[in-house]
């Protein structure tokens, strides 16, 4: 059974709400002290919403914010019986989201795409060594609950200069035992996939 976790803050609810119409299981995690008729809105569209408090130490890119909120939503589908869970940021607009829930059914973890050098030129440091820019962007994700969870559960303590997207990947790897490392091959050799170019084909 699939699910949907929108994430984030609550600033453009009236843009994308009703493309969740009567899609079950779907829930908006965001914060406490949003906007008390954003949340209302939300709600009069039969979609759930879980306000958590804000983590104290927001982290890099607000990632602390991010991993808190998508991994409370991920529990919250869990308990309903979910077993498949469609992370989405909460300023995006698929246009066909339920083709593309049928797209990514089945699949145990795939990110939207994968960023290369000078997409996001930083510099950073983690206690892992690398030899690739190769990190899965974050602002749509799919995968079993199990594997968001692995994602998800983390919180770091202090604003290390970090890519959210390279975190949410190390922690997956570190979480599931395998060796990490920022590589496109890596990456599909743990059976981790990507799905632009079906989103581009099939124009969603």
């Amino acid at each position: 059974m699939q699910g949907i976790v929108i994430q984030g803050s609550t600033g453009y609810v009236e843009n994308i709400v009703d493309i969740y119409v009567d899609i079950p299981n779907v829930v908006f995690s965001t914060w406490e002290g949003e906007p008390e008729e954003n949340i209302q809105l939300i709600k009069s569209k039969g979609i759930e919403v879980i306000q958590s408090p804000k983590p104290s130490i927001p982290g890099k890119f607000n990632i602390n914010l991010q991993a808190l909120s998508t991994f409370n939503g991920v529990q919250y589908l869990k308990n309903k019986g979910v077993t498949e869970v469609l992370k989405i940021r909460n300023d995006l607009k698929p246009n066909n989201i339920k083709l593309l829930l049928d797209i990514l059914k089945g699949k145990s973890l795939s990110f939207l795409a994968i960023c290369k050098p000078n997409v996001r030129p930083m510099y950073y440091d983690l206690v892992y060594i690398h030899n690739s820019f190769d990190f899965p962007v974050d602002l749509v994700l799919y995968g079993s609950i199990e594997n968001l969870e692995k994602c998800f559960d983390f919180q770091i303590e202090e604003n290390y200069a970090i890519p959210p997207e390279a975190l949410i990947a190390y922690n997956y790897f570190i979480n599931s035992s395998l060796e990490f490392k920022l590589d496109y091959d890596i990456f599909i050799k743990n059976n981790i996939s990507f799905f632009m170019n079906e989103c581009l084909h099939n124009n969603i």
